[in-house]
This record gives C-alpha cells, sequence and structure tokens, in this order.
C-alpha cells in the first residue's frame, strides 16, 4: 500500500481544470482545499447550500490565491433540466482535467427524487450520469488535446451489500423495495460498474472508482439504521477523519498515471482490490450503460 501524503504528493496542478461535486462539507470539501494549495487553474465544485459554498470558497481562495474556485449550487436529487441549468451557468471552461463524483448519502430514509427515482439512486449515481453526460464532450476534448483525463467515482465497500441482482432495475422508482443500506449497496454498486462501461467506450479517460474508507463525517446524518450508527459509534477511534477519507479519491485523481489501472476498483490509499463479483460483471455494466443512456438521451451535453 503506497503511503501518501496529499501536501507532499499530488503535483503541480497548474493549468488543469477540477470539477467536484459534493464540495461544501466532508470528504468534498477537503478534496477542494487540499487541491488549491497545488495550483490548479480553476476548481468547480457543488452542493446544495449557498452559505456553505461560499465559506469554502473563501477557504480555498486563502490557501491558493492563484486559483479559480467557483460555486456551483446544484442538487444531485433535482430533475435533470434543473441540473443542467446549474452546470450550464457555472461551468465556464473550455476543458476538464479531472472530474471526482463525490457527492451522495447514505442509508438515507424512504424517499425519491424530483423526477420520482429512489433517492439514493438518484444522489450517488443518476445525479452524477446527468452531469458527466453534460460534460463528457469538454473532458474528450480535453484529452484529445494529449491531457491526461481523469473521471473518479467515489464508491463504497458497501458495494458488497447491493440486493439479489445488483440493480434491480424494475424497482428504481420505488422508495422502499429493499431495505435502506441494500438501496445505497445499489447506488455505490452502480459507480463502479460505469466506470467499467466508461473504460469499454472512452478509454481515453482514465475512469477510476475508489472506496475512501470508515470514517466520521455527515454521510450518516440521514440514516434511521440505529445499528449502524452504534456500531460506528463504539469504533470511533478507528474512523478516519474527512480529511483522511480525502486521501485515496484525491491519489486516482492526482498519482503518475502508470500507477493507475483504468476501470480499477482501489481500497485506502492506493490498494487495487478485486471488487464484488456483480461488480465485475461486463454484462450488468453493459445493462446500466443501456438503461442510463436510453433514460439520459434527451439531456443535450453541453
Amino acid at each position: 500500500m503506497p503511503a501518501f501524503n496529499p501536501d507532499k504528493d499530488i503535483p503541480d496542478l497548474s493549468g488543469k481544470v477540477v470539477f467536484v461535486t459534493g464540495g461544501t462539507s466532508g470528504i468534498g470539501k477537503e478534496i477542494v482545499l487540499f487541491l488549491v494549495s497545488h495550483n490548479p487553474a480553476h476548481i468547480y465544485f457543488t452542493g446544495r447550500n449557498e452559505e456553505a459554498g461560499a465559506a469554502v470558497v473563501a477557504a480555498a481562495k486563502a490557501k491558493g490565491p492563484s486559483t479559480e474556485i467557483t460555486f456551483v449550487k446544484c442538487d444531485l436529487c433535482s430533475s435533470r433540466a434543473k441540473i443542467r441549468q446549474a452546470i450550464a451557468e457555472g461551468f465556464k471552461s473550455d476543458r476538464l482535467d479531472i472530474f471526482i463524483a463525490n457527492a451522495g448519502i447514505m442509508a438515507a430514509p424512504p424517499g425519491l427524487t424530483e423526477e420520482g427515482f429512489e433517492l439514493q439512486w438518484g444522489s450517488n449515481y443518476l445525479g452524477h450520469a446527468v452531469i458527466l453526460q453534460l460534460l463528457r464532450p469538454v473532458l474528450l476534448r480535453t484529452a484529445e488535446s494529449g491531457a491526461d483525463v481523469r473521471h473518479i467515482q467515489v464508491t463504497s465497500y458497501g458495494h458488497n451489500y447491493a440486493p439479489p441482482g445488483g440493480i434491480q432495475f424494475e424497482n428504481l422508482r420505488k422508495a422502499d423495495a429493499v431495505g435502506d443500506f441494500a438501496r445505497y449497496g445499489q447506488s455505490k454498486l452502480a459507480q463502479i460498474l460505469f466506470c467499467k462501461a466508461m473504460v469499454k467506450r472512452y478509454p481515453q479517460i482514465t475512469s477510476v472508482p475508489v472506496h475512501p474508507g470508515v470514517g466520521n463525517t455527515n454521510l450518516l446524518r440521514n440514516t434511521k439504521q440505529s445499528w449502524l450508527k452504534s456500531v460506528l459509534s463504539a469504533v470511533s477511534f478507528l474512523l478516519k477523519s474527512a480529511a483522511e477519507l480525502a486521501y485515496n479519491p484525491l491519489w486516482a485523481a492526482t498519482a503518475p498515471l502508470q500507477k493507475l489501472e483504468n476501470g480499477q476498483y482501489y481500497e485506502p490509499v492506493g490498494k487495487k482490490t478485486a471488487p464484488s463479483k456483480l461488480a465485475r460483471d461486463e454484462a450488468l455494466a453493459d445493462k446500466l450503460w443501456e438503461w442510463t443512456s436510453n433514460e439520459l438521451n434527451d439531456v443535450e451535453a453541453l
């Protein structure tokens, strides 16, 4: 397992443009604050809370005054039209080197997105798929220039707890067809499979799913899994801080390209690991890609 110190090991990022979802708190905020110290040209980050976004912008400018910082107010559980509007209004760059799909929720109570999808599916998977569809042409143009372009999905070991079959496509518009944690596992499995599908179709973009570890963030804020809260509380001394949880996504986003294998799953930090059998299922990855493409066929790229 490679040692990783983001202060020392992230290279100079001059000229690079970065987009991070869920950057107003937790892992996403730490990713923004670590990256800005290494001189990227521009960091865009999303979130729902404007006040929190402004605070991150101020903190980032203090650490990296030469980097442009832009907060994009965007709710991944809103309609695709609203997501598109938010990205179109907020993202004003002709290049994009690093896209980090970080935002997410875990074991949330039953609920539906604005368009009627299960809440965790919408937040963790589908909302990111919409953004990637919008930004993929920019990523591809950047790659065509010879740049090292990366797409990082912050997934979870929790993908192992997906329901039977992995993704229950017939139940994606039902709030509680399976338990809270199974719905979470389904969404996290989809993130891994999506990277596999991306590699097959767009190998010029390095697509890597990473597990950040288990730690002390607000991810559990909405969960009603009292047993899970109790277990994590009992072992709180073992939990990583949000900054430490950012290490693996940061490693995947910035390590020398020869240290990464496109489409592979990495546990902290930089340890290539075999994910679940379902996460290695090529047919399931293709089915997810087809479902996603059909679902988003009306989303016009930027």
